[in-house]
């Protein structure tokens, strides 16, 4: 249900004698914030207009947290799909939000026009918008402050909100809607502070009007979500055809597509359906390919073919999001998956060559056949027929037979170098000669001279940096926060940064400098714009 609601407002005017306070940030995704004002009000939140803390009105004004807004005394007529707003301090209220909501390609468009223009300077107010099926995704696209409005409406007109849409109903349902959507704005905050709130969008999709905010996010602004969205979150539940153009899918794809080079050495490639269990190798089904070609894989390159990820280099299996998604299985392939599949091999095999290519696969992913090579070898089998193995272990011996053998690389230093070039780019590669892999207190590290450089955190799927690497991010002014004249300890804020470079995501990992000094590592809380647009809330997690 989409309803219209005039609130109309003229250019902003301030009132000297009203305090006003400031909106402090906690944690961000995308382009959803979460914190509070003077823990009066939590955002994303809804206003009580009846409240005169949060909402006055007169015959010439609207107060919003004390901020002045001028009335229009007639309807403004507008260009159809153009954003009308009014710009405060630290508000922007978008008027005609719920006009635009019936045209939900224009919304998407006019919000991103807004986080071009703004950054995150501004808190984003959209009257009369607060139905409770559309919250999560508008709160997704940048939305929050919301106000009863609608839900005064929805109850003159006798509608109860239920978690499976509107009932009618005799009684007055206002408080119990109210407290829905408070409900709701709870649990959405927390799922920004714990970075599930895709997740909590997808799973909520109950309007149709939702999914039209998401597809047109996802399919016309991929790039500009992939720079705001945070590098790794807990978990990644596909339960719905949208998870597959999710923007941390989308970033780790164009990776392996444009970036990724495999490892030296392994020139036959051996395609490999995926398991439930992550790591893959861990799995019944992995441990019996393995099993199976006992001392026939040190040229063989090992390509996991899965979605909603699609491909996943053996090395690479430990990182995120390769181990950190789960997927209904039901033995069938849609055409949006089949077709991410092909054009991403399609893409990988272009830039990376074999001498031979193996597919041992199940039936249902047949179609992966239309873009490999015609002499490519074709094994329709599983991992739990014996039959299938033998036949797998045949092709791959009379495939190596002849080979002379690889230069002798530790697989788990293989494994560290590659997570590093990936996560962090190939520039790293000449920075990590001569170094090799340990294991200490249960954790894979990469050591020169008994020091460490990096570190694998397997419960993030990422690697950690040390003061012993800075110096080549420094050099190659890679994921940078130069901070004023200070030491940093636990926390630093954005008040104290002087600039940070455009690599810069939630959730990545950084190196703190000033004046070309190092002054530690930690891990980014905001992304570089976040960083440069604030001056609350806490930026950089400092780790030494």
């Amino acid at each position: 249900m989409v309803i219209a609601i005039d609130f109309i407002y003229c250019s902003a005017m301030w009132r000297k004698d009203w305090k006003l306070k400031m909106f402090v940030d906690k944690a961000f995704f995308c382009y959803s914030r979460t914190g509070s004002l003077d823990s009066l009000f939590d955002y994303p939140g809804i206003i009580d207009t009846t409240d005169k803390s949060f909402f006055k009105s007169n015959a010439e004004s609207n107060f919003i947290f004390g901020r002045e807004i001028k009335k229009y005394s007639k309807r403004s007529y507008l260009e159809p799909g153009s954003a009308d707003i009014v710009e405060l301090d630290d508000i922007i209220v978008f008027r005609n939000a719920s006009y635009l909501l019936q045209h939900s390609s224009a919304l998407v468009d006019e919000m991103m026009k807004i986080h071009s223009r703004y950054g995150y300077r501004k808190l984003i107010y959209g009257p009369g918008i607060s139905d409770p099926f559309l919250i999560p995704s508008l709160v997704y696209l940048g939305f929050s402050i919301f106000d009863d409005i609608l839900l005064r409406k929805l109850s003159i007109d006798h509608y109860k909100i239920t978690p499976f849409g509107y009932a009618r109903t005799e009684a007055d349902p206002f408080d119990a809607n109210l407290n829905y959507v408070n409900e709701e704005m709870l649990t959405i905050r927390r799922a920004i502070e714990n970075r599930t709130l895709r997740e909590l969008v997808e799973k909520y999709i109950i309007s149709g009007k939702s999914i039209e905010i998401i597809r047109n996010l996802d399919n016309k602004y991929s790039d500009k979500q992939i720079s705001a969205f945070p590098r790794v979150t807990p978990f990644i539940r596909a339960n719905e055809m949208l998870s597959i153009y999710r923007p941390d899918l989308l970033q780790y794809r164009k990776k392996i597509t444009n970036n990724y080079v495999k490892p030296e050495g392994r020139d036959i490639l051996l395609l490999l359906p995926c398991s439930a269990r992550k790591p893959y190798s861990t799995s019944r089904s992995h441990q019996r390919i393995i099993e199976a070609l006992s001392g026939l894989r040190e040229n063989l390159h090992e390509l996991i073919v899965t979605s909603p990820v699609g491909l996943v280099p053996r090395e690479l299996e430990g990182i995120y999001p390769a181990a950190f998604y789960d997927i209904p299985v039901i033995g069938q392939w849609f055409e949006d998956e089949k077709k991410m599949i092909s054009t991403m091999l399609k893409s990988y095999l272009e830039r990376n060559k074999y001498d031979q290519i193996i597919a041992f696969l199940p039936e249902d992913l047949l179609f992966v056949k239309e873009v490999l090579p015609e002499d490519s070898i074709f094994i329709e089998g599983r991992s739990g027929r014996q039959s299938d193995l033998s036949k797998l272990r045949e092709v791959v011996s009379g495939v190596t037979k002849d080979r002379s053998r690889r230069r002798h690389l530790n697989e788990r230093h293989e494994e560290l170098l590659s997570v590093a070039m990936f996560q962090f780019g190939n520039w790293i590669g000449p920075y990590l000669e001569g170094t090799r892999a340990i294991k200490s207190y249960n954790q894979d590290m990469l050591t020169r001279a008994g020091k460490v450089c990096l570190v694998f955190n397997r419960s993030q799927g990422k690697e950690t940096i040390t003061r012993e690497i800075a110096p080549a991010f420094l050099e190659n002014t890679r994921f940078l926060v130069e901070i004023d004249d200070f030491k940093p300890t636990a926390n630093i804020y954005p008040v104290g940064i002087l600039s940070s470079t455009d690599d810069i995501g939630i959730e990545d990992e950084v190196v703190v400098v000033h004046n070309g000094e190092i002054r530690g590592v930690g891990v980014s809380k905001m992304s570089s714009v976040a960083m440069r647009d604030l001056k609350k809330g806490v930026a950089v997690k400092m780790r030494n």
